[in-house]
């Protein structure tokens, strides 16, 4: 199945602004975070304009963006 990642900040500098993904039936958020080398703990995993964990399994046709936690004040 075929889904869209969406990078921001410094991920979208090291791996590009989108990434189109070719995945196995029962991949998960995290094992695509797993591929890119991205740390779960420190961003923001929106799939499909919702709010999911690293443990959601993904469908065929879907869009995840990946956006950095960003601390100040």
């Amino acid at each position: 199945m075929r889904i869209k990642v969406r990078l921001y900040g410094e991920l979208a500098l090291k791996h590009g602004a989108e990434v189109d993904l070719e995945v196995e039936d029962g991949t998960t958020i995290g094992d695509v975070l797993k591929i890119l080398k991205i740390s779960d703990s420190e961003h923001h995993l929106i799939l499909n304009e919702r709010k999911v964990s690293k443990d959601h399994p993904l469908s065929d046709g879907d869009t995840l963006k990946v956006l950095p936690i960003v601390y100040g004040g």
